[in-house]
């Protein structure tokens, strides 16, 4: 008989919903296993170690043990890894998911009379208890649940494991999550893997019956099922991720008491099903039917012989000095915690007199009071859960969140959080980036490296022109994760035809590499972003083969890219910022340089530098002086219209000798974007300008 190999990516990714009709995604658990012996052949010897010893264990005179008292209590922290999203799930529904397992472990679910009288006298209280741990690793109160910001939540596998990981000798450990990059739902490690990597991965909307949950049968008992594989139980149709093959009857799941099953392969719940000569426990947890409800005996003893072997720390776990030590031993009083402040704002990027909602997303203790610190911002404080803050001027700043229970205080302070751009931008095109000079982060250039690693940088390693670009050393220290650059605002209102060009150089580390580029633009000072270019893969790298060492691109390993922005969503806009997202895959190193912005100049732009037009300060506040150069004699007038065309002031038409013409327009209470037109003799050109408060 085979036992289920060390890694089961066992749940899949189904949706429960009436209009969702995928088939079920399954895992791929042999080839995992081929690979982990690969790079660790003692993972086979402790397999079978656990194996032979749980052979002796279930023969031993604790199989005789019939009272129905929990003989084994274990500790467990969720570790929630989100990015303010549904993932974020609340404490509640976490508390729900503990009660199911337990609910599903000892036999009290209130469906356990639904069990088909067949399989009633062997339905087991497993007699295992799950606690939420209230004492974490450094013997600090928590209450059994941490929060990391990540977008690793969105391709979870073993890396969400590397932010957060308590000894998996203490404590069950459960990544909550909002996307498994292999597709499941769910997925745990047998006894006997490195302590690191240790524990159950799963999708936080297969988390308990409430919140992001659909509450179905399957969803809320995923984790039971889980947690199962983590206590060494296999599949019931034995050591595949393929259920529904006729060939499984001949591969059994090396339990006694589970009747020889294919499986259920469509998500189903038949229980009359016969598919290996007897009916089939299609409601057991360990199959993939829509009806989960009961563990077997054997099942039983199989996982008490895991929590007696050494193999992966198991039987220490339910130890009474690791319970106390996790605060979950009986009678442990669960005192409240102080809380760990954190916080979020519905967007970064705004221009300037926009708002920014933030929102308290603070945890582990309740909060007693609260004080928001904003500067630059309209108010500067606040104390409310969700405030809205306005700025009116360009810079980046600070946001700061205390808060405070009886039994402690804690702050956070989010720095570079808002970036306020003016809505017209400095920099006119045509223009060039080629990195000579530029230093980033700074000159209005912003990285976000939320996984704090590797990230764009300036590299004098490779260039296409001069000695600089900008790079990512992907090739050592980077795991999978995104990193953005964003370029300082840029203004189009002087060209027509805008187009961006760039230069490329990337490479792969192996032949299944799908990293990616994507670029998006903004005109509305990065508040949003639209996709303007995306590559993946082959279709990303400029070069034919896999590189190994670190990437260093030659002169012929560089690619020229170029993405149209001549649409009137960009195309004469006063501020345009770009941004650059790579996403890692398994790359190499990643390059870009001369990144060029340029267009048809128009007549307006001509015609000002022919008579040396000027329109100073530009925002202006109280005055706006207008400036010209005639070489000759000629009629002069301005006029000023609001953004619905309407003429709201001009200047009386003057006729000159050849000299400096200069008028001022007085603030009469503008504010926004106006546009001036000057008409010189038979020449019209106009200028876009802002009044500001």
């Amino acid at each position: 008989m085979k036992y289920l190999l060390i890694l089961s990516l066992c749940i899949f990714s189904l949706s429960l919903s009436a209009q969702n009709n995928d088939w079920p995604k399954f895992c791929g658990t042999d080839s995992l296993w081929k690979e982990a012996v690969k790079v660790d052949p003692t993972i086979a010897q402790k397999r079978k170690q656990l194996q032979d010893y749980t052979k002796l264990f279930i023969n031993s005179q604790h199989k005789n043990i019939l009272t129905d008292t929990v003989l084994y209590s274990i500790p467990v922290v969720f570790h929630v890894i989100h990015t303010y999203g549904n993932e974020n799930i609340s404490k509640d529904q976490i508390v729900d998911a503990v009660n199911i397992l337990n609910l599903s472990f000892q036999k009290l679910n209130d469906d356990t009379n639904d069990v088909i009288p067949l399989f009633q006298p062997i339905f087991a209280n497993c007699q295992i208890r799950f606690r939420l741990a209230n004492i974490d690793p450094q013997g600090n109160c928590t209450d059994g649940i941490t929060r990391t910001f990540s977008p690793l939540t969105a391709i979870a596998s073993d890396n969400v494991k590397a932010l957060v990981d308590w000894p998996s000798d203490q404590y069950l450990n459960i990544w909550v999550v909002k996307n498994i990059a292999s597709g499941a739902a769910g997925y745990a490690y047998y006894p006997g893997i490195s302590a690191s990597a240790d524990g159950v991965v799963i999708l936080h909307d297969y988390v308990g019956s409430i919140g992001t949950s659909n509450g179905s049968n399957y969803s809320s008992r995923s984790l039971t099922h889980e947690v199962g594989h983590w206590l060494n139980l296999p599949h019931t149709w034995g050591g595949t991720n393929t259920p529904g093959l006729p060939s499984n009857c001949g591969i059994d799941d090396g339990i006694s008491d589970t009747p020889n099953t294919i499986g259920v392969n469509n998500f189903t719940c038949n229980t009359a099903q016969n598919t290996c000569g007897q009916i089939d426990n299609v409601q057991n947890y360990m199959d993939y039917a829509s009806c989960h409800k009961m563990f077997t005996e054997e099942q039983k003893y199989t996982m008490h012989a895991a929590l007696n072997s050494s193999i992966g720390n198991r039987d220490v776990l339910w130890d009474v000095s690791t319970l106390t030590a996790t605060g979950t031993e009986d009678g442990h009083v669960n005192n409240p915690c102080a809380p760990v402040a954190d916080l979020t704002n519905n967007n970064s990027y705004i221009c300037e007199g926009g708002s920014i909602n933030f929102k308290d997303f603070s945890w582990n203790g309740d909060i007693t009071s609260r004080v928001w610190n904003f500067p630059g911002g309209i108010p500067a404080t606040d104390t409310a859960a969700s405030p809205t803050i306005v700025y009116p001027t360009s810079g980046t700043f600070n946001v700061t969140l205390t808060v405070t229970n009886s039994l402690g205080i804690s702050s956070i302070t989010r720095t570079g959080a808002v970036n306020v751009t003016p809505p017209i931008a400095n920099i006119t095109v045509p223009t060039t980036e080629s990195f000579e000079s530029l230093i980033i982060p700074g000159n209005d250039w912003v990285i976000q490296n939320p996984g704090n690693n590797n990230t764009w940088e300036v590299t004098n390693l490779a260039a296409v022109t001069g000695s600089k670009s900008a790079r990512i050393l992907n090739y050592n220290g980077n795991v999978a994760g995104i990193d953005e650059l964003i370029t300082a605002p840029y203004n189009l209102t002087n060209i027509t035809g805008v187009q961006l060009t760039f230069k490329l150089a990337f490479a792969p580390k192996s032949s299944v590499d799908n990293s990616s580029l994507i670029i998006f633009a903004s005109n509305d000072c990065g508040n949003t972003w639209i996709q303007r270019y995306t590559k993946s893969g082959t279709t990303l790298q400029t070069t034919a083969n896999p590189i190994f060492p670190s990437f260093v691109p030659n002169a012929t390993q560089w690619r020229a890219e170029t993405i149209s922005l001549a649409n009137a969503t960009f195309g004469g806009r006063p501020s345009i910022r770009f941004k650059f997202q790579y996403k890692n895959d398994n790359g190499n190193n990643i390059y870009i340089d001369d990144i060029n912005i340029s267009g048809l100049v128009g007549v307006n732009e001509i015609l000002a530098s022919k008579f040396n037009f000027i329109a100073w300060p530009n925002p202006a506040n109280s005055v706006l002086n207008i400036k010209l150069d005639r070489q000759e004699p000629i009629s002069i007038s301005l006029e000023l219209f609001d953004a619905l065309g309407r003429k709201i002031s001009a200047s009386e038409p003057s006729s000159i000798s050849k000299g400096i013409f200069e008028y001022s327009f007085v603030n009469k209470n503008y504010s926004g974007v106006y546009t001036l037109k000057v008409k010189a003799g038979d020449k019209v050109f106009q200028q876009k300008v802002m009044f500001v408060d």
